[in-house]
C-alpha cells in the first residue's frame, strides 16, 4: 500500500514506518521539514499542505501533535490543543480536495478522552470524561471530517511501553536506582500497551473494516502500585518509596493529575471483537518481550 503518515519521526510513528516499509509498503512522511527524498512538508498552524503531494495514497495515519510532557502552562496547553485540532482540520480538508481520497484515515487520539474515572470499566462506548485532556481529545476527534469514501477510525492510545523511551523508561530509572515506588497512593488504573502491539493494532485497523473509536490498550490494565511492584520484581529491585501526590503536583502541576494520578480502567473491546491477537496481553509477557526479564 501507499501510506501517508504525520508524526512519522515520533515514538510510535518511527516504529510504524519501519514495520510498514518492512512489509513492502510505500510510506510518505508528512512533517514540518523534509528529512529525505519523498518527504512532504506541511505547517498545521499556517494551514499549508499541497494535496498534489499526497494524491494516490490508500491509507493515512495521523499521529502529529505537540507533546503533552512538560508543565502545563497556559501557553503549553494552547499548543497541545491547537497542534491537534488545526493539524487534523488541515489534513482532513486536504483529503477532501483529492481526486481519489484514501480508503482509510486512522487519526490518533488518546485514553485521555475518558478523563479520571476511578474503578469504572470503560470501553469505546463509554461517554467522554472531564478535564483538560478529555476536552482536547473531544475537539481533536471532532476536527476529523473526511470524504464519504474514506473510512475513519480514532486510535485512543494508552500508555505505550518500550524501554527505549516514553513512560516506561521514566519508570525504570528510579526503580533501577532503588528509590522507585507507586505514584501517589498507587490505586489508579493505568491502561498500557507495548509499542509492538501498538504498531500491530494500527496495521490491524488499516487492514480491516474498523471505524470509530478504538482503544489501543492491553486487555489487562493494572493499578499503578501493582504495575510498579511487578516491574521492580523483574528487575530485582525494591519499590517501596512512593512519590507523594502533593510532591508530584508541586513538581508537575496540572499534568500530575491529568496523566500520572488519573485512573482509567479501559478495555480494548473493538480490537478483541475484531479478531486482534495481542502479542503481550499481560504485563508478564510484555516485560519478557521488552527484554526486561533476565534468565
Amino acid at each position: 500500500m501507499k501510506v501517508a503518515i504525520t508524526g512519522a519521526s515520533g515514538l510510535i510513528g518511527s516504529a510504524l514506518v519501519a514495520e510498514l516499509e518492512g512489509r513492502g509498503d510505500q510510506v510518505i512522511r508528512i512533517g514540518r521539514t523534509a528529512r529525505r527524498e519523498g518527504d512532504v512538508t506541511w505547517d498545521p498552524i499556517e494551514g499549508t499542505l499541497d494535496p498534489r503531494e499526497i494524491e494516490g495514497v490508500e491509507a493515512v495515519v495521523h499521529l502529529a501533535g505537540e507533546t503533552i510532557e512538560g508543565r502545563w502552562t497556559q501557553k503549553k496547553k494552547k499548543k497541545i490543543l491547537e497542534s491537534r485540532v488545526k493539524g487534523t482540520q488541515l489534513l482532513t480538508q486536504t483529503l477532501q480536495r483529492l481526486d481519489t481520497p484514501p480508503k482509510v484515515l486512522v487519526s490518533s487520539s488518546a485514553v485521555g478522552f475518558y478523563g479520571h474515572r476511578g474503578d469504572e470499566i470503560l470501553t469505546e462506548s463509554s461517554p467522554p470524561g472531564t478535564g483538560f485532556l478529555a476536552e482536547v481529545c473531544q475537539e481533536w476527534e471532532a476536527a476529523a471530517v473526511v470524504p464519504s469514501e474514506t473510512r475513519l477510525a480514532f486510535a485512543r492510545t494508552g500508555i505505550v511501553f518500550t524501554p527505549s523511551g516514553g513512560a516506561l523508561q521514566k519508570l525504570l530509572i528510579p526503580i533501577r536506582l532503588c528509590f522507585g515506588g507507586p505514584l501517589g497512593k498507587g490505586n489508579q488504573w493505568w491502561p498500557w500497551i507495548t509499542l509492538t502491539d501498538e504498531v500491530r493494532a494500527f496495521q490491524h485497523i488499516i487492514n480491516n473494516e474498523i471505524e470509530g473509536p478504538v482503544n489501543l490498550v492491553s486487555p489487562q490494565p493494572l493499578r499503578n502500585q501493582e504495575l510498579t511492584k511487578q516491574i521492580a520484581k523483574v528487575l530485582k529491585r525494591p519499590a517501596f518509596l512512593p512519590a507523594p501526590s502533593f510532591a508530584l503536583r508541586t513538581l508537575l502541576g496540572e499534568m500530575a493529575d491529568g496523566l500520572l494520578l488519573s485512573s482509567q480502567r479501559i478495555f480494548p473491546e473493538v480490537l478483541e471483537t475484531s479478531g486482534f491477537q495481542f502479542d503481550s496481553p499481560d504485563l508478564e509477557s510484555a516485560l519478557n518481550a521488552l527484554g526486561l526479564v533476565k534468565d
